[in-house]
């Protein structure tokens, strides 16, 4: 049995995405007995729809975790739904614009997480004291989109999957291209909380 956590490249003046680098980091960790695969993604609207679904629909991991960057955030955000829409006029790294289109022309509009949201908030809010919490703000961006994916993928296949926004590292902090920053190390740590309450759930279901 397996788990995904899927984080972005590099994009814009942010040259270390830590949604990347905390996938990295848990490539190959186990976790309550769910090897975990971390996938790095591209900020490239059609290599995340490609990607994205050649690593769920071939592998079936019964935890997928997303991972971005929201800059403006300083908590690791838990998302609880995102929208079948893509907007965006900052260009990907191939140039494209997305203007209100489809990320799935067969999919519904909105998809929800099916992550364990209260168990999650539970463990590493209140007993870790973690700086976790719930999100409307998945964006119409490309962090929209893998979760769109990612929550219709557990919708359909009874796993359990959903959407993290990450705030900044403090190694964006210190190269100067974010006002504040969390230690890298915390956001792992986040991030593997919710992973193992999630596995612990997927196992008991």
């Amino acid at each position: 049995m397996e788990a995904l956590v899927a984080g972005f490249s590099y994009y814009g003046g942010y040259w270390n995405n830590p949604s990347g680098e905390v996938a990295r980091r848990l490539d190959g960790v186990v976790v309550e007995g769910l090897r975990v695969r971390g996938l790095v993604l591209p900020v490239s609207f059609r290599a995340v729809k490609a990607v994205l679904r050649e690593a769920l629909y071939t592998t079936r991991p019964i935890v997928v975790i997303g991972l971005g960057l929201n800059p403006a955030t300083h908590t690791v955000d838990v998302e609880l739904v995102a929208v079948n829409r893509a907007f965006f006029t900052q260009p990907d790294i191939e140039g494209y614009v997305a203007n209100y289109e489809a990320i799935d022309s067969e999919g519904p509009l909105v998809a929800y997480t099916t992550l364990p949201v209260q168990e999650i908030l539970e463990e590493c809010r209140v007993k870790r004291g973690l700086p976790v919490k719930p999100s409307l703000h998945t964006g119409l961006y490309l962090c929209n989109t893998a979760a769109y994916l990612i929550m219709r993928y557990g919708l359909e296949s009874k796993a359990l999957a959903g959407f993290i926004h990450l705030p900044p590292s403090t190694i964006n902090y210190l190269r100067k291209e974010t006002s504040h920053g969390i230690p890298l190390q915390e956001l792992i740590e986040s991030t593997e909380c919710i992973l193992e309450v999630s596995a612990k759930k997927a196992k008991n279901t």
